[in-house]
């Protein structure tokens, strides 16, 4: 289950303009990552560093020539291992065997099952309760909480637990790769109970770092910590870093494109904004805080939020070409 954790922080990508906000359109579209793994001997000292805003943390420290490939697919018709849940609409090949099987609903990204093939041996993880992921839009000291079950065959082991993801820091990240500011972190942490027919129980806690930025694909940084527990035996520690640089690709040049012909102002604001240069807009989605659709606009060239509450909001605007964009309002 170790290496699911990680394709789920490195899952996470985005391209839009405001810091720190995540959009869900430009965090589940396809294509292929390229990360670098550190060897765990080298992490004996390895820490997340603190959270918060601001903040700057240093890990150029850790280098590695271990390569691996990270490739997500639409489904059905991405790849011909989507048809073995065929519930999921997202699917991420993670080197070798190794399959993860996501569905993306309602401005939520869940897990719905792994497939792993290894020495002509193929073993599935199904979610009787599906792991809740993300929820979008991400935003900075975004919370939740949610409990999942799940059984492997034909390994004939039943699993219950709970995720919480809070993104808990920003700030600017130095990593073998250069400097990276205006980076948001995303942390997960995982409480497991795993029960194996015949053997013993077993606990695990894992707690996985993220960090993320507006001018590239997929994870900058991840880290992660977990510890498997049971009785009468010695507890087993774990860490892992992987980090990359994914320059923007997947036709997102159209998206940067709308971009600068799109301006949304006064922001903020109490009673009007006005949608300057939006021809291409066919419809505007206002969520808030929390990820929640609570209005729908067509093409306009003002909207009128003095009925809101005063707090921030976010914007998803659709243009004509099917792309999106998000763009945080603040209501005063």
């Amino acid at each position: 289950m170790k290496k699911l954790y990680f394709i789920l922080l490195i899952f996470i990508m985005v391209k839009i303009g405001a810091q720190p906000v995540i959009s869900a359109t430009h965090a589940v579209q396809p294509g292929s990552l390229t990360y670098y793994a550190v060897d765990f001997t080298q992490l004996g000292s390895l820490t997340p560093g603190p959270s918060g805003a601001n903040v700057v943390w240093d890990f150029s420290q850790y280098t590695s020539a271990i390569t691996t490939t990270q490739t997500r697919y639409d489904c059905p018709g991405g790849n011909a291992n989507c048809s073995d849940f065929p519930q999921a609409n997202k699917m991420v090949w993670g080197g070798g065997g190794t399959y993860s099987y996501f569905k993306y609903a309602n401005n939520e990204l869940s897990t719905l099952g792994t497939k792993s093939v290894n020495s002509g041996l193929t073993t599935y993880y199904t979610y009787t309760d599906p792991s809740l992921e993300l929820k979008f839009p991400v935003t900075y000291l975004q919370s939740f909480t949610d409990s999942w079950a799940g059984y492997s065959t034909p390994a004939s082991v039943t699993e219950t637990g709970t995720n919480t993801v809070t993104v808990d820091a920003y700030g600017t990240l130095k990593t073998a790769l250069g400097t990276f500011p205006n980076t948001l972190r995303v942390k997960i942490e995982k409480n497991i109970t795993s029960n194996t027919v015949g053997g013993p129980t077993a606990h695990v806690t894992f707690v996985g770092y993220t960090w993320i930025s507006s001018d590239y694909v997929g994870a900058l940084l991840t880290i992660g910590f977990s510890e498997t527990s049971m009785v009468g035996l010695p507890t087993i520690y774990g860490r892992a870093l992987s980090y990359g640089k994914n320059i923007l690709t997947l036709g997102t040049v159209d998206i940067t494109d709308h971009r600068k012909k799109v301006d949304i102002y006064p922001n903020p604001s109490s009673d009007y904004v006005n949608i300057k240069n939006g021809d291409k807009v066919v419809k505007i989605e206002m969520n808030d805080a929390e990820g929640r659709k609570i209005a729908t606009f067509k093409k306009a060239d003002k909207i009128d939020i003095s009925a809101f509450p005063s707090g921030i909001y976010f914007f998803t605007i659709a243009f004509s070409d099917g792309k999106t964009e998000t763009k945080k309002i603040t209501r005063k």
